[in-house]
């Protein structure tokens, strides 16, 4: 059983594999292209083109062509009607992944049953319970799903085996933004902390050149872009060519047409920078973060590895030089890093299950043997009562960057006389204010009766190593439990993902 990892990005997909030597390879697409703009571009009823033909079309179809699907994954509220028909979040990843499937088969001559899927690390158990559900439905046994930044250390580690160091990952990608430090040594990575940003990424340094060329447009031709969804599709191209640019050149010209009016506005490097300092001071306050949770120094760090397209710009690197004192590396492919570790983490998963194909190759041995510590990237709570002031608030049971897996049963106490049921909910967050947190769900417990105050109540949390919660709430006393029963709008449940699996068999992606 070939080992299948991939990179699920918010602007490029990738897809890689382990050969028989057990080193990971990038399978290109059937176009040849080694990584897969995540675009999909919906053709005809069942027709569906995915990758640069998509991305390409966007211009002049942008009413059917779907982009940045990453950033609405496990949201309830978004839906994409086409041909009468909704597809959610996990639809569309779905059919991003059956591209990176079926034209990694065709090259390879072989079926790829199972495959691992990267997350970002900071993604909450909605986001990454839809990714799951995204490729199951495109036909994957998932075998789990593991953080980018994690993935990328194993990329690094595999090409370093010897080497015995603490690593800074910097995870800046299209849409979503990670860091994660790390301790990697022959045969075990540990993370000692980890945080990060879903709603930051190169989609937000595109944006802000976008609102600059419109606000230029609107000065000299009074028309908004943004009230023409083609000229904007246009103008986004435009802009991420021109970000590119300026990553290897001291300014960049870009060209708008719309509405028979025309203006070429060029922009330096410097005035680039200085637009978009504020998100680079946004993962500047996170790399801070975490540096602070491991209670470490700069001069405890190593390596500072960079992962993701945006990690190419200029002053990416010489803010890392600046706040670390260190010259930040680019041993490995940014692009293609994070699938190539999906790889390994998928060869390491199956080798823990003896798949004799893994198993009986010298790699396969040492992944066998390879140990990955994670931590949980948010701290999960219980809603209480306060005695004493009778306001809500949000108890902590697994705290954030708590190893992983992660488990932990408390007691408490029902809060008025007479109660004959209790209700457990679940909350995903750091603050003490309930109000703060996300809640991912609730069951009730019966009891049989009224109960007085002070009757005690077992819960238990355990974290697991995909990285999703599971809750239970019981009554010592009498033995009776339930299991959490997750209520989040947009949740799958197994039935409704094998009969999207069914409907995905019916679309043809190209």
């Amino acid at each position: 059983m070939k080992a299948v990892g991939i990179d699920l990005g918010t602007t490029f997909s990738a897809l890689a594999v382990l050969n028989d030597y057990g080193n990971p390879e990038i399978v290109p697409n059937r176009e040849g292209e080694r990584i897969t703009p995540s675009v999909a571009l919906f053709d005809a009823e069942n027709q569906v083109t995915v990758g640069a033909i998509a991305k390409n079309t966007a211009v002049s179809d942008p009413e059917n062509v779907v982009e940045f699907i990453k950033r609405q994954m496990g949201n309830p509220d978004f839906v994409f009607v086409h041909s009468g028909r909704e597809f959610r979040p996990e639809d569309i990843s779905a059919m991003i992944i059956k591209k990176l499937k079926a034209d990694a088969e065709t090259l390879l001559g072989a079926e790829l049953p199972s495959a691992v899927i990267t997350v970002p690390a900071y993604f909450d158990d909605a986001r990454r319970q839809a990714t799951m559900n995204a490729g199951r439905i495109a036909g994957f046994n998932v075998l789990g799903i593991v953080n980018e930044p994690t993935a990328a250390a194993l990329a690094y580690g595999m090409s370093n085996p010897d080497v015995r160091q603490r690593i800074l990952v910097y995870d800046l990608g299209g849409g979503t933004f990670d860091v994660t430090l790390m301790e990697v040594t022959e045969g075990k990575i540990r993370v000692l902390a980890t945080d990060g940003d879903h709603q930051l990424g190169g989609k937000d340094f595109d944006d802000k050149i976008i609102m600059y060329c419109n606000d230029e447009f609107k000065r000299e031709h009074g028309i908004d872009l943004l009230d023409d969804l083609e000229a904007l599709q246009d103008l986004r191209q435009r802009a991420e060519s021109a970000k590119k640019t300026l990553s290897s050149r001291d300014s960049a010209k870009i060209t708008i047409s719309a509405q028979g009016a025309r203006l070429t506005v060029e922009m330096a490097r410097k005035q680039f920078e200085e637009m978009t300092a504020e998100l680079l001071v946004r993962s500047e306050m996170l790399l801070d973060a975490v540096m602070g949770a491991a209670e470490l120094g700069w001069a405890d760090v190593d390596q500072v590895l960079l992962v993701g397209g945006m990690t190419r710009m200029p002053a990416v690197m010489e803010m890392i030089r600046r706040v670390s004192g260190k010259e930040p590396t680019l041993s490995v492919n940014p692009d293609e890093a994070i699938a190539l570790g999906a790889a390994i983490y998928a060869g390491i998963i199956l080798a823990g299950r003896g798949d004799p194909e893994v198993v009986l190759s010298e790699a396969g041995r040492r992944l066998r043997d390879t140990v990955i510590e994670d931590v949980t990237s948010h701290s999960y709570g219980v809603l209480l009562v306060d005695s004493k002031t009778g306001s809500d608030i949000n108890e902590i049971m697994i705290a954030k960057n708590s190893p992983i897996p992660a488990a932990r049963t408390a007691t408490y106490y029902v809060h008025e006389d007479g109660q004959s049921c209790v209700e457990l909910v679940v909350l995903q967050g750091e603050d003490r204010n309930p109000a703060n947190c996300n809640e991912i769900g609730r069951v009730v417990l019966p009891l049989g009766g009224s109960k007085p105050r002070n009757y005690p109540i077992e819960v238990t949390y355990e974290y697991d190593v995909n990285m999703i919660m599971h809750a239970t709430i019981k009554d010592p006393q009498t033995g009776a439990q339930k299991s959490l029963q997750i209520t989040q709008q947009g949740r799958l449940t197994n039935a409704e993902v094998e009969e999207k699996r069914e409907t995905m068999q019916e679309v043809e992606v190209v």
